[in-house]
């Protein structure tokens, strides 16, 4: 029986942990070099199409990064005098806000109106307390038929407005600067209601959802990750009732993650509201590998053996499964490497090399802190052979009805597989304890839809926005758009136009549209552009050689199909109406609605490869390329099992789904990993009797598969207290997977190899043998 490997890993113990711990101050060192980044741009490349397109309208136009304050007050009018002035307040106080570029609200918009010859524009609102009723109720009925404002800056009814902010950063750091720019904002709002208690604000926009990226690695940490060391701490002195052995575990798992998230330092990735979940993940992982050497270590030394014999016999028998289960886990993670959005590439890369870690320090630290620390083994046998020695009977009992049963179960759930549907929603990536997702369901149902569309539609030459066949062509669009089923707000350049035609015109209502020649446009553009005050241009709506337009659309209750499908009905509207204008529709709804379906289609790849790396290494191992390619149901039906019970149940996932299988493959292959590597063993030691091989796997394994099932599955788990959606999602996703894979095993795997006995070993020679290949541990005399 070969046993030199772990013989030497006791035997150089302790040199083996200086180095570990010389490994580790290197690692850790990389932890000063960590930093941050968490607005939406991190979930794309740079040359991600829509990415592109969005920047690409940024640049041409002024940002459309904003705050937006909504306001509701108590008494239901926004049109008091009393409320009127609150807003105008608020207003003037929000140009201050850090690199706030624009402000917009309905008693700053820029009112048109002639006066003989002369266009005049001033704001809609002005000293509202100096105003009396009439005056304030001919202004609101201007207000609530301007398409400008309503359903974009207040409701159609008057009982809810908006102050919207714009900000443009330039070149600053937007991850330093926004949080800069949140306390200023939740600074003003606190001294606005505290001054109007009548007025209730929340706060949405692109820049507090960026802040909320930014703020969930922290939150997220703070609560999730001791409340998931308590959890294994309670289930780690059930298993084991071992303090010492404890102490080794806890002990591994902290320089594991420690060690692998200080790589990213090393490897310039920055922390982001997806990657963070990495330390939650190796923490859940790094338990695994301590829990099957330190069960069987305490075994032994409870039957007789010395703490370093113990030691030898618990690493002869779990060295090769520990590392297969550490490998194939590491490769589920890297299969994420294909995936299209960079941090979920970065989660994989920091998790596999959390796992190698954990691997590593789990051969070198924990035999010297195990050996040293032990005293005495628990009394209670930490493997539960009876127990689990009734369900091998169960199992080897009834093989044919769970085998078949089992199938036929498996086969039903996967078949709602097809009910789910990919529907992403940037702000429904967060729960609604979150203010930015509140307000912004506050928002649809009250004001306007905070999805939007924007399109950059380019006239082909300088100056080409007042050409009358341009903008009769972006006016048809935009008369298209409004009639579209949950668009609650188009904001066009042509609706200026024409109520500057109405204006000129003695607001004559039969002349509201658009100019009849170009000369003419041109001349209203300038009138009015010369008298709009700083900061209130047009630089929002057209660009600086006045070559193209910019065009907004808002949709409500618009998740990811209804995005593309949006957009795709609006692609088809310009090649029917207007091919010569055709633009793409771009914003960062739009961005995650098209980056849902990529990333399936790009892990796709990435999981098929796994799969096929994992089953030629479970074939070269195993010994047998019957039982590698057997391990491929096992391995790669509870996925698909949990996606069909999500579709029946829920039906709709975002974009964490891409990576489940990636995640999943590696950690459900170390079920299996484990059982078949304790029946192969059991079986040579019965020579060749399948039925007390399951028996052997089951006594020797079984408890040590629940605890690190539980623990996975609580640990992922733990994910579904977060505040971030796509992360919840997840974790209850490869919670469900792990838990299933744990019973699919349980119930499956046995019966599968006492169905398939004859085809699994064809030749059984019932014969003794003298000397297995590896060394009987204890348990086995």
């Amino acid at each position: 029986m070969n046993n030199t490997l772990s013989e030497w890993l006791v035997r150089y113990r302790l040199p083996l942990l200086i180095i570990s711990v010389l490994v580790i101050a290197l690692a850790s060192y990389g932890g000063t070099k960590l930093t941050a980044k968490s607005d939406y741009t991190i979930f794309f490349e740079k040359d991600n199409p829509q990415r592109v397109a969005n920047e690409f309208i940024q640049s041409e136009f002024s940002s459309s990064d904003n705050v937006l304050f909504l306001i509701n007050p108590n008494n239901g009018d926004t049109f008091t005098p009393e409320n009127l002035a609150a807003i105008e307040e608020l207003t003037e106080k929000s140009w201050l806000i850090p690199y706030s570029q624009r402000v917009d609200s309905i008693t700053n918009f820029q009112h048109t109106f002639v006066d003989e010859d002369d266009l005049l524009v001033e704001d809609l609102f002005h000293n509202a307390l100096e105003m009396n009723e009439e005056e304030i109720l001919l202004r609101k009925t201007i207000a609530l038929k301007e398409p400008l404002l309503v359903k974009r800056l207040v409701s159609p009814s008057g009982h809810v407005s908006a102050v919207n902010v714009q900000i443009n950063f330039g070149e600053t750091d937007q991850t330093k600067e926004t949080p800069v720019i949140i306390t200023a904002v939740e600074k003003l709002r606190a001294e606005f209601e505290a001054k109007h208690p009548n007025l209730d604000v929340l706060i949405t926009g692109v820049i507090p959802l960026n802040n909320a990226f930014n703020d969930m690695p922290q939150q997220d940490s703070q609560t999730l990750i001791p409340l998931m060391f308590l959890v294994i701490l309670v289930l780690l002195g059930l298993m084991l009732r071992s303090p010492s052995s404890i102490f080794v575990t806890v002990l591994i798992i902290i320089v594991s993650v420690i060690s692998a998230v200080s790589t990213q330092g090393w490897l310039g990735i920055p922390i982001n509201s997806i990657n963070y979940a990495a330390s939650i993940i190796i923490l859940t992982l790094a338990v695994a590998d301590c829990v099957h050497i330190l069960s069987h270590y305490l075994t032994s030394m409870r039957k007789g053996q010395s703490k370093v014999d113990a030691m030898i016999s618990s690493l002869d028998v779990n060295l090769m499964p520990v590392f297969l289960t550490s490998l194939t886990t590491a490769i589920g993670f890297l299969s994420m490497q294909s995936s299209d959005s960079p941090p979920f590439r970065e989660l994989g890369l920091i998790s596999a090399i959390g796992v190698t870690f954990a691997f590593m320090f789990s051969l070198t630290v924990l035999p010297q802190m195990a050996i040293w620390l032990t005293r005495r083994a628990p009394k209670l046998d930490t493997q539960r052979t009876a127990f689990y020695s009734h369900i091998a009977d169960f199992t080897v009992k009834y093989p044919r009805a769970l085998f078949y049963g089992s199938l036929v179960v498996a086969v039903a759930c996967i078949s709602f597989v097809g009910q789910n549907e990919l529907n992403d929603d940037n702000f429904g990536y967060f729960t609604e304890e979150i203010e930015v997702r509140r307000a912004a369901d506050f928002a649809e149902e009250n004001l306007t839809g905070v999805n939007i569309l924007e399109y950059a539609i380019e006239s082909g030459e300088m100056n080409g926005v007042n050409n009358p066949e341009f903008l009769r062509k972006v006016d048809s669009f935009v008369e298209w758009y409004r009639q579209q089923d949950n668009v609650t707000h188009v904001f066009a350049f042509t609706d200026i136009m024409k109520r500057l035609n109405r204006n000129m015109n003695n607001d004559d209502p039969s002349f509201y549209h658009l100019p009849e020649n170009q000369e003419l446009a041109s001349q209203y553009q300038l009138l009015y552009e010369m008298s709009l005050p700083f900061g209130m241009d047009l630089n929002n709506q057209i660009n600086l050689n006045k070559s193209a337009l910019r065009i907004t659309v808002s949709i409500e209750d618009a998740k990811a199909k209804e995005l593309l499908s949006m957009e795709a009905k609006a692609q088809q509207w310009f090649k029917e109406n207007a091919p010569d204008l055709q633009a793409d529709g771009a914003s960062p709804s739009m961005m995650f609605a098209a980056m849902g379906q990529r990333n399936i289609n790009s892990m796709i790849d990435g999981t098929v490869i796994a799969t096929i790396l994992i089953s030629l290494i479970l074939v070269f191992t195993l010994g047998s390329w019957k039982m590698g390619m057997l391990s491929i149901i096992p391995n790669a039906f509870p996925a698909a099992i949990m996606l069909g019970i999500w579709g029946f149940f829920v039906g709709e996932v975002n974009l964490a789904v891409a990576v489940v299988f990636g995640i999943t493959l590696g950690i459900v292959v170390d079920d299996t990993v484990h059982f078949m590597a304790k029946y192969l063993r059991g079986y040579k030691l019965s020579n060749g009797d399948s039925e007390k091989a399951i028996h052997y796997a089951f006594e020797h394994v079984g408890a040590a598969l629940v605890t690190t099932t539980v623990v996975l599955a609580l640990g992922f788990g733990m994910l579904a207290l977060s505040e971030f959606n796509v992360n919840g999602i997840l974790g209850i996703m490869v919670s469900m997977t792990i838990v299933i894979a744990l019973v699919f095993d349980f119930l499956f795997l046995p019966t599968m190899m006492v169905m398939l006995k004859n085809f699994i070993h064809p030749t059984i020679k019932k014969e003794s043998t003298s000397a297995p290949d590896v060394p009987i541990p204890t348990e086995a005399a």
